[in-house]
């Protein structure tokens, strides 16, 4: 086992009332809990009022298939958090585990959300000062704030910085950072990626399958709304 990763087993983020959150955002609940109680409305009035049975049926097998559908994310949902499953906290270890680092200098994350990872890295390397960014758009309820917030209560504000920054054009200057890692930002992952970076002068560039490690199985990343789940590494 590598050195880092026996250090990331003995690390659980969230046990001092941390709020970091769910990829999976409230308005997603809101949105198919408000069509299926139109839905359930539309079905009622079908039958009752309109006396209409095929649109009452239809309507119907909506509201239930939106019903199993809710039932279904709010699992997800349930499985991903530092309170749950912490299936997120285990894809988090998984990144770090595959980086060949020293704990040295400076590491950026690229959309840092809620700090999680950012925080983790902190807390693997603690002589390293970790950058977290993001443009924390309103959709996730994350924010600046609440990175800091969490960043103190792990005890690693002293390491973690947070700011705005844009995914598509980071404001640092080449060769700023020791290490750079990214989760769950740049979803499609593809063999063109690997030969970007092969251009840009990285070596050792692979595509990594995770989906075991993350999830056990590529079974159980699928019933994760992941097909498949995969980690592009490379160093420069």
């Amino acid at each position: 086992m590598k050195r880092n990763q026996w250090k990331q087993e003995n690390i659980r983020l969230g046990t001092h009332g941390e709020d970091y959150g769910s990829w999976m955002s409230n308005p997603v609940f809101y949105i198919i809990g408000g069509i299926g109680v139109l839905a359930a409305v539309l079905a009622v009035l079908s039958f009752y009022v309109f006396h209409v049975a095929v649109l009452g049926v239809l309507f119907a097998i909506i509201t239930i298939a939106l019903v199993v559908l809710l039932i279904w994310i709010t699992w997800i949902r349930r499985q991903y958090a530092f309170g749950g499953g912490r299936i997120m906290e285990q894809v988090h270890r998984v990144i770090l585990s595959h980086l060949d680092y020293d704990g040295e200098g400076k590491i950026l994350e690229v959309g840092c959300g809620s700090g999680a990872l950012t925080i983790r890295a902190a807390l693997t390397w603690p002589k390293a000062k970790v950058i977290g960014i993001d443009y924390w758009g309103a959709v996730y309820n994350y924010s600046k704030a609440l990175c800091e917030k969490n960043a103190a209560s792990e005890g690693v504000a002293s390491r973690c910085v947070f700011q705005h920054g844009d995914a598509k054009q980071l404001d640092f200057p080449d060769e700023s950072f020791d290490v750079v890692i990214s989760n769950y930002v740049y979803h499609n992952v593809m063999g063109a990626d690997m030969q970007k970076l092969r251009d840009m002068g990285y070596e050792e560039v692979r595509l990594v399958d995770t989906a075991q490690e993350a999830f056990g199985a590529h079974r159980r990343a699928a019933m994760m709304m992941l097909g498949s789940s995969r980690l592009l590494v490379g160093r420069k």
